[in-house]
């Protein structure tokens, strides 16, 4: 409960920065590259052959969208917290059981804060850096799974993966944390960024109801990101001028 007030309270605090007579605040959408980082913490070593075991893990597509506030502290320096939907994940490739595969595809808010420097290089153009830390609290989560290319059918409750239920068909940690970085273009009010996530706290993903697979993992999140922010209200900071 008291993770999950914190998350609200940060998305106040943003929403709250918003109506602020300085600052610019914006909406961003984007491309996902999402993957784990993860180690097997079962009992027993599992196989490569076997659902479940990370060196099978790979990176999958997802999205986010959501909004931003540009706060500017001077010409170069600006604090740019946001609110975020994102679709992260991984997907699972094995030769076991007629080389199957499975996509986990999970949902989640997260709150970033970036301090981002600005480098004047042409007449409403600027090169942007950014760094900071961001939480995240998880949402849903829904996997589909394909033997020998072809799809197979789930139960509603395999389908389903939910976050903090501590159950064995569950991630059991929703909260999550980490850092971030990026660098990429400002032109006029557009920002294009290119991002990485880093993931610092283990989820511990459980999920043994799935046609026999079996996951027992720590996994912290990563993430790589495209993404496109348009930002209202006055132009950059840097040159000086009034709408």
């Amino acid at each position: 409960m008291l993770k999950r007030n914190v998350i609200l309270l940060s998305v106040l605090i943003v929403i709250a920065g918003s109506i602020h007579a300085q600052v610019r605040p914006g909406i961003k959408l984007g491309y996902n590259l999402s993957g784990v980082a993860a180690s097997y913490t079962g009992t027993s070593e599992i196989k490569s052959t076997a659902a479940g075991d990370p060196n099978n893990f790979r990176m999958k597509s997802g999205f986010q969208t959501g909004m931003v506030v540009d706060c500017p502290i001077n010409d170069a320096w600006a604090v740019q917290p946001g609110v975020r939907f994102t679709s992260q994940g991984f997907i699972d490739k094995y030769t076991g059981n007629g080389k199957s595969v499975r996509k986990f595809a999970l949902y989640s808010l997260q709150i970033p804060v970036y301090a981002q420097y600005r480098l004047n290089i042409a007449e409403e153009i600027n090169l942007l850096f950014q760094a900071g830390p961001y939480v995240g609290l998880g949402l849903f989560g829904r996997q589909k799974y394909t033997r020998k290319g072809k799809s197979v059918d789930l139960e509603d409750k395999q389908k389903k993966i939910t976050f903090g239920g501590g159950t064995s068909n569950d991630i059991h940690k929703a909260f999550d944390y980490g850092i971030g970085a990026g660098a990429g273009i400002e032109f006029y009010r557009f920002q294009f960024m290119v991002a990485y996530d880093l993931g610092l706290y283990d989820a511990s993903f459980d999920k043994k109801e799935a046609k026999s697979a079996s996951y027992n993992v720590d996994m912290r999140n990563r993430n790589l990101s495209i993404t496109l922010a348009f930002i209202f209200g006055r132009k950059d900071p840097l040159q000086n001028k009034k709408d």
